[in-house]
């Protein structure tokens, strides 16, 4: 297992989802549109986001609306955070940091994210009272990707691409927990195996198997 890489996701994934509502992050965009005076600025996916549209994802819209208001993004993006409580995040009683460090003597571990890494820690402080600079594993968020202004998801080749250059092992090899099934279905295309969290296959099961297996088929 040693040249594997379990990729570990983080919403839905690190805590249930009913610790904390999944569109949380829209919910957060559209008041800080409304601080902003963007009163028509309501997030919609399908008419924001479509496929036909020159910039796709919630980030590089976010991006594309904080240039409206002559905002940095990262400041935009702050204050969508500051909106969200995270209070519904129960802390940890699954021994999840001691399970994934206790893998890491088999295998490469990080945290990817499509979401920003001030969300992330804010999940990781809920749940583990721990940021992401003091953990024993690499975390990657949606700037991990960042290529002339825009951000790729991390099911993206480029994305993939830049972990298979970060940690010098090929996307074969990879490992993906998540709990969204249409980027596990995607990370297959570049052969790599995927594992879908489930309210009957959680994170901690997951972790556990993984522990007594030898190997990572």
């Amino acid at each position: 297992m040693a040249d594997k890489l379990l990729i570990v996701d983080c919403d839905g994934v690190l805590y249930h989802p009913s610790e904390l509502d999944i569109n949380a992050m829209v919910y957060a965009f559209n008041e800080v549109c409304d601080d902003f005076g963007l009163k028509g600025e309501k997030f919609n996916y399908i008419e924001n986001c479509s496929r036909d549209k020159p910039i796709r994802g919630f980030y590089n819209y976010i991006a594309s609306v904080a240039q409206k208001v002559d905002v940095p993004t990262e400041d935009f993006i702050l204050k969508m955070v500051a909106h969200i409580d995270y209070s519904g995040i129960k802390a940890d009683s699954d021994g999840i940091l001691q399970k994934l460090s206790k893998l890491s003597r088999k295998c490469q571990i990080c945290i990817c994210t499509n979401n920003h890494l001030a969300h992330l820690n804010h999940v990781l402080k809920a749940k583990f009272n721990i940021e992401a600079d003091n953990l024993p594993f690499a975390v990657f968020d949606m700037r991990f990707a960042e290529k002339n202004g825009n951000f790729h998801a991390k099911e993206s080749p480029f994305f993939v691409a830049k972990l298979e250059q970060y940690f010098g092992i090929p996307a074969h090899n990879f490992v993906w927990i998540d709990d969204n099934p249409n980027i596990l279905e995607k990370v297959k295309s570049f052969g790599s195996q995927s594992i879908q969290v489930t309210d009957e296959n959680r994170l901690k099961d997951i972790l556990e198997h993984l522990e007594e297996k030898e190997y990572i088929k």
